[in-house]
């Protein structure tokens, strides 16, 4: 498994452990999924209906809210929050294929779960 594809299988891992006031801020994601398109590599993080569960999905999946495209080694930096990947957006470091007004509400996501 590559380095960025463990680091967000691990962020779902770590994002079902937090206390549930703060899983239940995840409650916008409920049936939701981001995509992930990482040096070539397909997978996602689905949230159940509720919202408060995330799951590591390997491969392509069908209907994700948006997929990130990215540089596994600047989306790496990201995840570790040493990268403001709104700054990096608007630098064009990656791309959003979807909806890029969902994607802005991953931030304080990412925030929150630490890796």
């Amino acid at each position: 498994m590559s380095e960025v594809k463990d680091m967000i299988k691990k962020f779902a891992d770590a994002a079902n452990q937090l206390d549930d006031a703060t899983k239940a801020s995840f409650k916008g994601w409920a049936g939701k999924s981001i995509g992930f398109e990482i040096d070539g590599e397909q997978f996602s993080v689905a949230f159940d209906s509720a919202g408060t569960k995330a799951e590591f999905v390997d491969g392509k999946i069908e209907n994700p809210i948006f997929t990130i495209v990215a540089d596994g080694s600047y989306w790496i930096k990201v995840m570790k929050g040493e990268e403001d990947p709104m700054k990096g957006f608007m630098q064009k470091k990656y791309s959003i294929k979807g909806n890029v007004m969902q994607s802005t509400k991953l931030v304080p996501l990412l925030k929150k779960v630490k890796l």
